[in-house]
């Protein structure tokens, strides 16, 4: 394991050629549920012009005003989507490298006639990822970074931990920069007068003729100096030059980083059609959509950043984070998570993650295998106080009242500043009629909260936002997440 792992096992609460693509789908009826609704499991095959199977492609099937249900095609390009109720629904495919594609079915179906989606492939990327001619970038961004402004300016104030996450994974993007990951510690690197020098003589060269390069080095430099709109602008021209996998996540990454979140998930889309091996590309987009609302679709994209490199951590602690701030299951979360406690199993926060999966998906169902990873995870970090605050609910849940109290109280001493145990240990203590000490716990849960509060603020205060200016529109301050 990396020591970005470690990293983030320290900072777990801080948030978190045109080619046809069809789709041969079968809808196929199912058992009346108990609240006398029906359901639905739509089947299909995803297959390009040549009648070839594609796997990992992502489908989306959605209901106007609810919920977005996702299904990704196997390796013989096969999937399997349920829904529930009857009603005009949209399917949506996507794959790197492909024009996304939008039809409209109603279920129940009258008929079983297969319903085809066709797929046009994407002119920036050939259907199988690579081309004979050199790459070229499309430049035909929908966007224009104009300016910086502040978190207050930009409405940015709350405690949603949604938000929280997305800030986190933004963070946790930018260190999976090589650059950045090889970076002296902040006192050992060059002070300000020398990043200047070296600023001029970067500019004198380019004088001489553009290169790619040279504009990457000013970007990090322009970072370095907190001129993230001088940065910005370097590092697109960088890839303008030179649509490197490098020099798009360096792009992506800024934006994502000062929360221009639709211009992060656009760039990190190009990356991903232009790199569709880049592990960190997909984590980025994943960031991204998260950042954006969009969860099931960020977590299909972490899902598939793991199958790329399956040995790697990285994909399954964004995915992690994810689960842990999502309210519902995540689409393909159990599955991966499950893959990452069974690669490592002697890892705590592997079997921490794969049992809030499991919990979150199957609630009571699940109850002895989650307590039993839990305890796992104790065992292997006994200071680990989010297993500990698990272990709690879980019990709580149970009706196991002292077994509950205790979990709680075991992670308000491994983390005393672990908000959520002092306000779970006060709802099991005020269930037990002890008053007295319920009231202690919900007053150090708001001190606990004014407290992380006030450093979140701070923490915001010092990351300048970008102002963005879209085509045909005025300048707007960054988009903001939705609250959950």
């Amino acid at each position: 394991m990396s020591c970005y792992h470690d990293r983030h096992l320290r900072n777990l609460f801080i948030a978190l050629s045109t080619a046809l693509l069809s789709v041969s789908t079968v809808v196929l009826c199912g058992e009346a549920l108990a609240e006398q609704t029906s359901s639905w499991k739509i089947a299909g095959i995803v297959r390009d012009s040549a009648n070839s199977p594609i796997p990992n492609a992502s489908v989306y099937l959605e209901k106007s005003g609810g919920s977005v249900l996702e299904a990704t095609t196997d390796t013989a390009g096969k999937f399997v989507i349920g829904s529930s109720g009857e009603g005009s629904y949209s399917i949506r495919v996507q794959k790197p490298g492909f024009r996304e594609s939008v039809q409209t079915i109603s279920l129940p179906s009258k008929q079983s006639v297969p319903l085809i989606v066709v797929l046009v492939n994407s002119p920036s990327e050939p259907a199988g990822g690579k081309s004979s001619e050199p790459m070229q970038f499309n430049d035909s961004t929908d966007f224009t970074v104009a300016g910086i402004t502040d978190w207050t300016a930009a409405g940015g104030h709350g405690s949603d931990v949604n938000l929280r996450t997305s800030e986190a994974l933004a963070k946790e993007t930018r260190g999976l920069s090589v650059e950045n990951s090889n970076q002296a510690e902040p006192s050992k690197r060059a002070d300000s007068r020398e990043l200047l020098i070296r600023r001029d003589q970067l500019r004198k060269q380019l004088g001489s003729g553009e290169r790619a390069g040279l504009h990457k080095q000013l970007g990090d430099i322009d970072e370095q100096l907190n001129d993230s709109l001088g940065a910005v602008h370097e590092y697109e021209r960088a890839t303008q030059l030179d649509p490197s996998e490098q020099n798009y996540f360096a792009w992506g990454t800024e934006l994502l980083l000062h929360r221009a979140i639709q211009p992060a998930v656009e760039v990190f889309t190009k990356g991903t059609a232009a790199h569709p091996s880049s592990e960190r590309m997909l984590a980025g987009l994943g960031a991204g959509l998260y950042a954006s609302g969009l969860y099931a679709q960020a977590a299909a994209r972490l899902c598939a950043a793991s199958d790329l490199k399956p040995a790697d951590s990285t994909p399954y602690l964004f995915l992690g984070k994810m689960t842990l701030a999502s309210a519902q299951p995540l689409p393909c979360a159990e599955e991966k998570l499950a893959r990452f406690s069974d690669r490592y199993p002697q890892d705590a926060l592997a079997n921490y993650y794969y049992a809030l999966a499991l919990w979150k998906k199957k609630g009571n169902t699940s109850s002895g295998q989650v307590e039993s990873l839990l305890k796992k995870s104790i065992g292997i970090a006994p200071k680990f106080a989010e297993s500990y605050l698990q272990l709690g609910i879980v019990y709580s849940a149970q009706g196991e009242i002292e077994e509950a109290v205790d979990a709680f109280q075991k992670a308000i001493a491994a983390n005393p500043n672990l908000a959520e145990a002092h306000f779970r240990l006060a709802q099991v203590y005020k269930r037990m009629g002890e008053a007295s000490k319920a009231r202690q716990q919900f007053q150090a849960y708001e001190q606990v909260q004014k407290t992380e509060a006030a450093a979140v603020e701070q923490r915001r205060r010092e990351i300048q936002q970008f102002i963005v200016v879209f085509k045909d529109q005025p300048p707007t301050s960054p988009m903001r997440e939705p609250s959950n």
